[in-house]
């Protein structure tokens, strides 16, 4: 479906005319570069062509806002995803919600929803805007921008059910309330576990002299264990040589978790090393030549951005391959002299073992049906971050502890 669409949206302040498209192919590059200005790479056009290469099957939308003088203004990117009972593991995301999920709520399961942002990324994703644009003119096109595109689906019969916005910082916690006066229900998820490296780090010896001894052994530990893998940085040709082993891992990960929003592939993953070069870390952990573990990150704004790591849980214990993962981004950052690393959701008591600390987050979602909206509400409020027991691995914490 070729789409080029031009639409208006007013504000108590302003009026701005929109572009819509498909494609970043069809986008005026200059305009959408204008207001990025390198600020993301993941609405970088490198990274998005990759996404569009790597994924046919998905639908993405790229808006543009113009003022009364032509002037660009703002940027927005929506994924649109169908999701099934495949992406979603009931009885793990009931758990979640302390098993009060009822078995009717699965029909609402199978959905197409609207993203404002990545679902392949974490973090604000999904707009960017000049300066001149408030704060809560932002949210209101926002919000204008997206009841466009889903009265544009329904239009088409391909309703969507529910639409996402996400996912915030909590530098930006009291801008995103204002999606509350446009009825989205905020969504408190899993923290994302972060290590804020320490500016007197000039290797990764002077992190492990920073550990106290119990962590320090367990990280000896580790290295002694993973000592007969051999780990490789991935390039395009052994990318291409282990797309299959890749991709066996990567959806194995995938099945573990409670709920995912999409799936990428050994390809995507492959073209998003092709565009992105070294900005996108990619390593291989292999033992006798097989495939047993990969992780990728990407480079950012001084940041080590943890995506997608596969493993082959058969081996994890005896060659502790996960924790070898942690340890080899936090060497990598050191050496490349970048500020922290975002190890993401999921085992954050592992990873607050390696010096990560809990930073909250957030998202809003709303049903567009007004009587579902109502129902989701009570049970999005039982969507509770994981408890976990926070480890404090380094010499300065304990410190801290006894003062």
């Amino acid at each position: 479906m070729n789409i080029q669409k031009y639409f208006c949206s007013k504000s108590e302040t302003a009026t701005y005319h929109i572009e819509c498209f498909n494609s970043i192919l069809k986008v005026n590059l200059n305009d959408w570069e204008g207001v990025l200005r390198n600020k993301n790479l993941y609405l970088g056009f490198d990274y998005l062509i990759a996404l569009e290469l790597g994924l046919p099957d998905y639908e993405f939308r790229y808006l543009l806002f113009y003022d009364t003088n032509n002037k660009i203004v703002g940027i927005s990117y929506f994924q649109l995803l169908n999701i099934t009972d495949r992406d979603i593991n009931f009885d793990a995301l009931s758990n979640k919600m302390r098993g009060l999920l009822p078995n009717s709520f699965k029909k609402w399961l199978s959905t197409r929803i609207l993203i404002c942002g990545n679902a392949f990324a974490t973090g604000e994703n999904g707009f960017i805007f000049s300066e001149c644009v408030s704060k809560k003119d932002e949210i209101h096109h926002i919000n204008m921008c997206i009841q466009y595109i889903v009265d544009q689906e329904a239009a088409e019969n391909r309703s969507v059910s529910i639409s996402l916005i996400k996912e915030f910082w909590p530098n930006d916690f009291l801008i995103s309330t204002y999606f509350y006066n446009h009825k989205y229900h905020e969504v408190n998820i899993d923290v994302n576990m972060v290590l804020n490296l320490n500016k007197s780090w000039n290797s990764f010896d002077d992190y492990l002299i920073a550990l106290n001894s119990k962590f320090r052994t367990k990280s000896k530990q580790v290295y002694k264990k993973s000592n007969q893998l051999k780990i490789i940085d991935f390039n395009i040709d052994t990318i291409q040589e282990r797309l299959a082993e890749i991709d066996k891992l990567y959806h194995h990960m995938v099945n573990k978790s409670s709920f995912s929003f999409g799936r990428l592939n050994a390809k995507t993953l492959l073209k998003l090393k092709d565009r992105l070069g070294g900005a996108f870390y990619f390593r291989g952990y292999l033992l006798d030549n097989k495939l047993i573990g990969f992780a990728t990150a990407t480079t950012l704004n001084n940041i080590l951005d943890g995506n997608f790591i596969g493993i082959n849980h058969k081996y994890n214990k005896e060659y502790a391959v996960y924790q070898r993962i942690l340890y080899d981004f936090i060497n990598y950052a050191i050496k490349n002299k970048l500020y922290s690393v975002r190890l993401g959701r999921t085992a954050e008591e592992i990873k607050s073992g390696v010096g990560a600390l809990p930073i909250e987050m957030k998202f809003y979602a709303k049903h567009h049906n007004y009587f579902k909206n109502g129902i989701l509400k009570p049970f999005i409020s039982l969507l509770k971050p994981s408890q976990f027991n926070l480890r404090r691995p380094f010499k300065i914490d304990k410190i801290k502890k006894e003062a």
